[in-house]
């Protein structure tokens, strides 16, 4: 009953209402924006674009376009896509990269409707798509248009629906996506070189598995992809976040440890779930364990993990302020020992039959103490670490 409640719902779905949804749930919603009309002077309303998906320095511009009434003729479907496809929405991206260039900030609001002003000028990497939603008849030599070379705008992706659904939900970091982005470009050009054509799948496999440039018969590694999300997926502890949040300087608010998390890669993903589950079991049993960590250096973060002590109050008012000042005393120690500009910690505690996940943000610039330093020299909290490489994604040997 509530799987065929769904499938019906999602046959109705708008093509711009099925990008939202896969966007907000692996961008999340509090960095996916589908309502983006803002008028620059009064009686004037413009859209930045049909969805912006907004991370930090780091932005995609999509623009859609869906064939309403398909017809069974593949040259009426072709003169479509070239119209659509090819001149508007690819107009479209063009006018979306200038109005970040024209207007100095441009208020538009995400998928839980919150406001935000976004500056073209604080963007370093704009991700520019089309998508497109076409009819059966479309001949084949346009489905295989995977990219647009403008003068103006740079490389633009070209995704059919399908292809794009499949690429973010198999790679289901946000991060990821990016990175596939810039490979798939550099990898367009590389075949568009050698007159080689791949599809999607292909790209897509040569992504996961390292391949220096895609081959036709690259998808197949896709057969032996292992499905480890349950040891890598950190959505839907991240989705609970905001009644969680002990934030000692008060200057921002969970979705800025979101967008830490975000910024980070499968790997990294990988090695925080085994952190965050090493302490949940430790407090589940109420077994004491070191705190864990470890340190992203391309975002410049370190990362905290503790169980609370077991035996200790975890609630009331001496429960919570132990939670927190334990909390924060070992986010600033991992962040120190990392030498970070950002810190992020949890602490996980055990109420019952209840967990809390406590977590903390520390943003400021790193400085040198020495008492800090004999501190933890002679009294240090954390296990020790090592250097230790993690893949993101793994297959089975064939």
């Amino acid at each position: 009953m509530i799987e065929g409640s769904y499938l019906n719902r999602a046959v109705t779905m708008t093509f711009e209402e099925f990008t939202a949804q896969l966007n907000g749930s692996i961008f999340w919603k509090e960095f996916t924006f589908s309502q983006n009309q803002f008028s620059p002077r009064p009686g004037q309303e413009l859209e930045l674009a049909d969805s912006f998906v907004w991370l930090g320095e780091t932005a995609f511009v999509i623009q859609m376009k869906e064939r309403a009434k398909p017809t069974d003729d593949p040259e009426v479907e072709r003169r479509w896509f070239k119209d659509a496809v090819r001149r508007k929405a690819v107009s479209q991206v063009k006018d979306s990269i200038r109005f970040l260039k024209e207007h100095e900030t441009i208020s538009i609001a995400n998928g839980r409707g919150q406001r935000y002003d976004v500056r073209g000028s604080d963007l370093r990497h704009i991700e520019k798509v089309v998508l497109y939603a076409a009819g059966p008849s479309l001949p084949d030599e346009c489905r295989r248009i995977q990219y647009h070379d403008s003068e103006t705008a740079g490389f633009i992706h070209i995704f059919e629906r399908s292809d794009y659904s499949l690429v973010v939900k198999t790679l289901a970091v946000p991060d990821e996506v990016r990175r596939y982005l810039q490979y798939r470009e550099k990898a367009l050009v590389k075949l568009r070189a050698i007159k080689t054509a791949v599809v999607e799948s292909d790209i897509l496999a040569a992504y996961m598995s390292d391949e220096n440039i895609p081959t036709p018969s690259s998808h197949k590694h896709l057969d032996r992809l292992v499905d480890d999300a349950d040891h890598v997926d950190l959505s839907v502890i991240m989705n609970r976040l905001a009644d969680h949040i002990q934030n000692p300087d008060h200057s921002g608010d969970y979705a800025r440890i979101l967008l830490e998390f975000a910024k980070l890669p499968r790997s990294a993903w990988r090695a925080a779930r085994e952190r965050l589950d090493l302490s949940i079991g430790a407090a589940k049993n109420e077994h004491f364990e070191k705190p864990y960590r470890f340190y992203f250096p391309e975002t410049d973060c370190s990362f905290m993990f503790a169980p609370f002590p077991p035996g200790k109050p975890t609630t009331g008012q001496e429960g919570e302020q132990a939670r927190t000042i334990g909390l924060q005393n070992l986010t600033t120690a991992a962040k120190y020992l990392s030498k970070a500009r950002r810190g992020i910690g949890v602490v996980v505690s055990k109420d019952g039959e209840f967990l809390h996940l406590d977590w903390c943000l520390i943003d400021e610039p790193w400085m040198h103490d020495p008492e800090f330093d004999a501190h933890l020299a002679s009294n240090s909290p954390f296990r020790d670490i090592r250097e230790k490489r993690m893949n993101g994604y793994y297959f089975v040997n064939g």
